[in-house]
């Protein structure tokens, strides 16, 4: 369990320091390590997804607190947005349940070409509307939860952007997206321990969530994630989001390759 604490050190530096969920390091990376532990291969991505959600039910608590201390989560939002969130992310879940590790290996490689797309590019929403409607806040959340879940995320690649389009700053932006990365979080990891076919030769896992997976990533990702956190204004964050950016499509890319 050595290298899955390694994993969670270097997940959690990387989400302190640019803000990134750490779906698009552990997927590919669990991927690798349930395959050589002699898992089914037609089950390692269904667990490597439940096992990086399980992480970020813990992480998203923490960020949470964090950010709830310092009055940044904008609640009436979140308590609007949570049960679609939560929903679509439910819905994500069964879905990916029934697809084959091929299939999802493609499209977690299709959306991280996204993301790294984004993080090099560096867009940022520029919109003018300042009211948010129920049915925006209702439609956008079941979209964010949906894909979140299908690329083990917390979400704050998609919320940011949709909050910061009706001109809600940049800081209750992040805060609030951390706040509903526990729901996106929390229904995919549920209904994967749930819905998910026992593993055969194991007692440590619960549906698809591997636990020792999830113990080691966590303990590794509290650590390095306020260092990462306190490094945000002394290191070329810029610089470091393209080298991320290639590190994202990499690892997608190995992960598809090993499996097709």
């Amino acid at each position: 369990m050595i290298e899955l604490t390694v994993l969670g050190l270097l997940v959690g530096f990387f989400a302190g320091l640019l803000g990134i969920g750490g779906g698009g390091i552990m997927v590919p990376v669990l991927t690798g390590y349930f395959l050589q532990q002699g898992h089914d291969a037609n089950q390692v991505v269904h667990m490597a997804l439940a096992t990086s959600l399980s992480c970020i039910v813990v992480n998203a608590c923490i960020s949470t607190f964090t950010h709830h201390k310092h009055q940044a989560i904008l609640w009436p939002v979140v308590w609007r947005m949570a049960p679609f969130v939560a929903l679509g992310s439910c819905l994500s879940a069964l879905w990916a349940l029934d697809l084959s590790s091929k299939t999802l290996a493609i499209i977690f490689t299709l959306f991280m070409l996204l993301i790294a797309i984004q993080l090099v590019v560096g867009f940022q929403a520029q919109g003018d509307q300042k009211h948010i409607s129920q049915t925006k806040l209702s439609m956008g959340g079941l979209a964010i939860g949906f894909v979140s879940a299908l690329l083990a995320i917390g979400g704050g690649s998609f919320t940011v952007p949709f909050l910061h389009w009706h001109q809600v700053t940049m800081q209750k932006c992040i805060a609030t997206a951390a706040a509903l990365g526990l729901p996106i979080a929390l229904a995919a990891t549920v209904t994967m321990m749930v819905q998910g076919n026992p593993l055969p030769n194991t007692s440590m896992a619960l549906g698809y969530v591997y636990w020792p997976a999830t113990l080691a990533l966590t303990l590794g990702a509290v650590i390095t994630t306020p260092m990462g956190a306190r490094l945000t204004h002394r290191l070329p964050v810029p610089v470091l989001k393209r080298v991320f950016a290639a590190l994202l499509l990499i690892l997608a890319l190995k992960m598809y390759l090993t499996l097709h």
